[in-house]
């Protein structure tokens, strides 16, 4: 297995593109179940006609009737491409979804950008395309199906995701339930039963009937989506079947679907669902059968905690209660109902309507629970911590008894607070896009700061809003995984969207006490707006202007010097000393602005400078930064932004006065870590990663 990994970081080193190429009249298979269409995107996972090599497709469709009609379709298809074939892109901030990991277990590691698209139909699919085939068909069937019963069999059955479900799978998410909607081990065990006691009902035989499931359940394996959990279910069901004939022991079938889940996908143990997957199973192969009921149940919450907290940073206190009480009605109830009323639906509707209230109400007690306080926001523990959490909770299922927990306990409490209580502070500078968004965070207290929340400006054709945007994904993400629920003071420089776009996301998703905004701004309809009526709390809204400083903070107000209307020669300036250097954030000040400061200030200098206006030359005055002698420079921009950010006549700016030009668009997130008056920098990228989608970032 250590080989075979090796072998696929070779794979995928030497098959990913370095640079961006163009491809002319390239010919991709594509499989009806893996294309999907979100807001105004169309994805599919695709084979290359000539190579074999799997790539991940991307096409902007031209009107939502022509996304609909690829998107319906249930023939294996031929696209014939022109458009340009790169890199997929890594993850840029930490502690951010990365699609390079997820793109990898698909063995894709470049995708190609569809500019001309022309689709021709398989005639003749073979019999893996046909269940693929099947399995679009079923999905489609299933959408004539009334909500939410469409969405269960959709994703009970098929694995797809259904856009109508998103609301409940929040709620599942929030109570830690997600694996019950996602297929696995108990799903393919009822359909196996099922399946038995039709065929004993239809008198086969015993050894017939085995023999009928070992076939079928890999056939099922493709209908179903061939998930981590799945392919694990699918051959730890096979080996059940076959362990009887070679005498193997339950742990030998758990270790062999192991191996075969590896063979599959090398870095399933790297994912969550493949982690959660394989421990639980182990799980019950090894508690003691003295243990059952709610003490069970809870093991297994304890053993799948450190993971979940390693990938999703926060858990409910109802999750170890709801687990007990709501997997069995689950199990014994809900799925088997959803499963025969797919069957039925077109011979006995009135049962699938009934079975569609009962849904309806399960969905309402679940988002009635979610809303429960109990929410805790641990935060992501660090490596060593999740081993020493994963390896005493071990030991507690092999000496299970009241010291045990309390021991288990005492630890969780110690790596709470090394997160909660954190002796160093640090200065973070998020990719945010084409935007600006900074994050403080003092040490000891746990003072949370953020300077603008980022944006996005909208061009073209409207695309649908969502709850879920990409400060969700960056900024959001990585506050919950260092532990925060509240921040104590958002700044916002300006009025611009692409600086305080996303504050409405902010609200949503944490406690914000205060709002400090600069003069003349506070009333402003376009800063209103963004205050949502189901924001966590009301926060108090603050004008500054030049010499105003924030109790508790370290920062003060350089500018503006008189009350404005938001514009970017009204940007709110910010300085402060964090550890040994002296930051200071320009939102987007112009060159005029930036010389009345110097003006104001003549002995100002500072060691880190935030650029002003994404290093446009509109801002970065040559008399501004000489005088205030910056060490280095930090550029917040978006790559291939239509304004050319940063301006080549500010890189020279900085590279005429030796100051060390750092942007977000090579290095991804920028975070400054100190402790005391001693500090070190950090960045998510190498610098390497975006070279072919940035010319002009040469600099070391």
């Amino acid at each position: 297995m250590s080989l075979l990994c090796f072998y696929e970081l070779h794979k995928g080193t030497v098959t990913t593109v370095a640079q961006q190429r163009e491809v002319t009249g390239k010919a991709y298979t594509i499989l009806p179940d893996q294309v999907t269409f979100n807001t105004n995107l169309i994805n599919a996972r695709a084979t290359d006609c000539q190579t074999g090599e799997r790539v991940n497709l991307v096409y902007f469709p031209r009107s939502n009737r022509e996304a609909q009609k690829i998107c319906q379709n249930s023939n294996v298809m031929k696209w014939i491409i022109s458009g340009n074939e790169q890199p997929i892109e890594p993850a840029t901030n930490f502690n951010q979804f990365d699609s390079q990991c997820y793109y990898r277990q698909f063995r894709i590691y470049n995708q190609v950008r569809c500019k001309k698209l022309q689709i021709k139909i398989e005639q003749q699919p073979n019999i893996l395309q046909k269940c693929h085939i099947l399995r679009a068909r079923l999905y489609h069937y299933f959408e004539s199906f009334p909500h939410p019963l469409a969405g269960y069999c959709q994703q009970l059955i098929l694995g797809m995701k259904n856009t109508q479900t998103a609301e409940l799978m929040q709620n599942v998410k929030r109570l830690g339930l997600l694996h019950l909607f996602c297929i696995s081990g108990m799903h393919v065990v009822l359909l196996t039963d099922c399946l038995r006691k039709a065929l004993i009902r239809l008198h086969f035989n015993r050894e017939d009937i085995e023999w009928i499931l070992i076939v079928a359940l890999p056939l099922y394996l493709i209908i179903g989506g061939g998930s981590v959990s799945l392919v694990r279910a699918v051959i730890m069901a096979e080996m059940g079947l076959i362990q009887r004939m070679m005498h193997l022991s339950s742990l030998d079938g758990w270790a062999t679907s192991l191996l075969g889940g590896l063979i599959v996908d090398p870095w399933l143990l790297l994912t969550l669902g493949g982690q959660l997957s394989y421990l639980l199973s182990f799980a019950l192969q090894v508690i003691p059968d003295n243990i059952r009921g709610f003490r069970q149940s809870l093991l297994l919450n304890l053993i799948s905690l450190p993971s979940i907290l390693t990938f999703v940073y926060e858990v409910h206190l109802l999750t170890f209660v709801c687990s007990f009480l709501i997997i069995p009605v689950f199990s014994n109830f809900i799925f088997p109902a959803v499963i025969i009323s797919a069957l039925l639906f077109n011979w006995l509707p009135f049962f699938p309507l009934l079975i569609n209230s009962v849904l309806r109400g399960f969905e309402w007690l679940l988002g009635e629970l979610s809303c429960w306080p109990g929410m805790i926001s641990f935060g992501k523990p660090t490596i060593t911590a999740t081993w020493l959490l994963f390896i005493a909770t071990l030991f507690l299922i092999d000496h299970y008894r009241g010291k045990s927990l309390l021991i288990l306990g005492s630890l969780y409490l110690i790596v709470f607070m090394g997160i909660h209580i954190p002796l160093s502070g640090e200065v973070t500078f998020v990719d945010i896009g084409q935007g600006d968004s900074a994050i403080i965070r003092y040490p000891v207290s746990n003072r949370v700061e953020m300077i603008d929340t980022g944006g996005k400006l909208q061009f073209g054709r409207p695309i649908a809003r969502s709850r879920s945007d990409y400060a969700t994904r960056t900024s959001v993400n990585y506050l919950k995984s260092c532990g925060i629920s509240k921040i104590d003071t958002i700044y916002l420089s300006h009025h611009d969207v692409d600086h305080i776009g996303y504050l409405t996301t902010i609200l949503r998703n944490f406690k914000v006490q205060k709002v400090v905004v600069a003069s003349g701004m506070e009333r402003q309809r376009a800063l209103l707006k963004l205050f949502s009526p189901d924001c966590l709390q009301v926060p108090q809204i603050i004008s500054v202007k030049n010499g105003d400083m924030i109790p508790k903070s370290k920062l003060y107000v350089l500018h503006p010097f008189n009350k404005g209307e938001g514009k970017n020669e009204d940007s709110m300036v910010l300085a402060g000393t964090f550890g040994r250097l002296k930051f200071m954030f320009m939102g987007d000040l112009d060159r005029q602005g930036e010389r009345e400061i110097i003006r104001n200030y003549p002995n100002l200098q500072v060691d880190i400078l935030k650029l002003g206006h994404h290093g446009s030359k509109t801002s970065s005055d040559p008399q501004f930064i000489k005088r205030i002698a910056p060490k280095i420079g930090i550029i917040s921009a978006g790559r291939q932004n239509r304004y050319g950010h940063p301006n080549q006549e500010t890189l020279t700016t900085l590279r005429e006065n030796d100051i060390k030009a750092i942007s977000t668009q090579q290095y991804g997130m920028i975070r400054y870590r100190y402790f005391k008056i001693n500090g070190h920098w950090q960045t998510k990228l190498k610098g390497d990663e975006y070279r072919w989608m940035l010319p002009h970032l040469n600099n070391k």
